[in-house]
């Protein structure tokens, strides 16, 4: 017998491209809600994305798609005709959620902005995805979560030693954080919603996100605290940095209580001689003395291969890890063993390693993984099921309203 999901139920209306609202779309998705995504005759381009990472974006197999849109179904709607968008607006009618990323300016155009919806649908949560944020000068500026998130708010210059080259993002990675940050806010306003019979607009921006992100750094380099950076080589703390170890892999050490560690650390290195060395035996000192330690932590660690040097360091509990790569993630039993990954198969035969969601339910027990939507590949029944007939649907298809399989 099939679990029951927290969101069964519910019904949401996606609006959106690309990935941090579509991927909050999954999550809803994953979770039990029916999640209808509207698309434009020319799909959302994030359908071809994946070329720019090396990945297939044909029918038969789009990995990338399939990772933020699995479990949704989707249909065409030509928003800048009236008729289409009363068809949305009778969609609309039937849901619980509405989640957009397009701009305030575009969605004003559209009449789609909170303060028309909220009167037409009292109980529907609007979730908003926005670059900036809703208000000032930047507010209708594209944002991306390479400009938005990562550029805009010090990660790529404040992350990298002076004179390199900025830090390569990683992509998506500020996108997915909003989205998990949405699906939350979300989840509160249907809450809320059991309480009092009214919706809610809710509203997460890549830079909000980023702030939040980088919140202890921003407090720690006003003037009066004095943190700097980019920081130099010798300018870390000493316990909380990567090493190089000698098959030229990298160890990250992050030992935040020096004083309770710093003995079963000394041993673990084989340096018994550092325990009572005045000059490093509480954090203070170690700090005011880096420049000193810093060069001997990286001769010590120099001496083994990655691989004893995290079995000795786990064997004394010393937080740390291998600095390990991208394709280390497809072979980790741990990432397995947790249902972290998944092998999907495409129509046409092949698999591929995808990561899954990372928010687990024991109630709702395993999250489906089925296939994201062909381009209006529902649009027919999801046009049926709101009382269209089957003349009406031909005629607005060939009017080009919509889009059928």
């Amino acid at each position: 017998m099939q679990n029951s999901k927290p969101l069964s139920g519910y019904r949401v209306v996606e609006l959106s491209t690309f990935m941090a609202a579509p991927s909050c779309g999954r999550l809803m998705a994953d979770w039990g809600a029916e999640v209808i995504k509207v698309e434009a005759h020319s799909g959302d381009p994030w359908r071809f994305f994946g070329q720019s990472m090396c990945l297939p974006t044909q029918e038969d197999e789009a990995p990338a798609w399939e990772l933020y849109n699995a479990n949704k179904r989707g249909i065409v709607v030509d928003l800048k005709n009236a008729e289409g968008q009363q068809i949305l607006h009778k969609l609309l009618e039937t849901a619980d959620v509405l989640i957009t990323n397009n701009r305030p300016e575009a969605l004003e155009k559209l009449s789609l902005n909170y303060d028309k919806l909220k009167e037409k649908y009292p109980r529907l949560v609007y979730a908003l995805v926005t670059g900036f944020g809703e208000e000032g000068p930047d507010v209708d500026q594209p944002g991306f979560d390479v400009v938005a998130f990562w550029a805009r708010s010090g990660f790529l210059a404040d992350l990298v030693k002076p004179d390199e080259y900025p830090v390569y993002s990683p992509a998506g990675f500020g996108d997915l954080t909003v989205g998990l940050s949405l699906f939350g806010g979300i989840c509160a306003a249907l809450l809320g919603r059991q309480a009092s019979g009214k919706g809610d607009k809710v509203s997460v921006s890549l830079y909000g996100t980023a702030i939040w992100c980088v919140s202890v750094l921003a407090a720690s380099v006003q003037k009066r605290y004095g943190n700097k950076f980019p920081k130099a080589r010798l300018e870390g703390n000493p316990v909380a940095i990567p090493y190089r170890c000698k098959d030229n892999e990298w160890i990250m050490l992050s030992i935040l209580q020096h004083d309770r560690y710093w003995q079963a650390f000394c041993k673990a290195l084989g340096r018994e001689d550092l325990i009572h060395d005045e000059r490093f035996k509480n954090q203070g000192l170690a700090l005011q003395n880096r420049q000193l330690l810093i060069p001997i932590l990286e001769e010590t660690f120099k001496t083994r291969n990655s691989e004893e040097w995290v079995q000795r360091l786990r064997e004394a509990d010393i937080v740390h890890d291998k600095l390990r790569h991208f394709t280390d993630i497809l072979t980790d039993e741990q990432a397995w063993v947790n249902n972290y990954l998944t092998n999907y198969p495409f129509a046409n035969g092949e698999k591929a390693i995808l990561a899954c969601t990372p928010i687990q339910s024991e109630a709702a027990g395993p999250l489906p993984y089925e296939k994201g939507p062909l381009l209006g590949e529902h649009t027919r029944e999801v046009l049926a099921a709101l009382g269209y007939s089957g003349g009406e649907i031909e005629e607005f298809k060939n009017k080009k309203i919509i889009a059928v399989r």
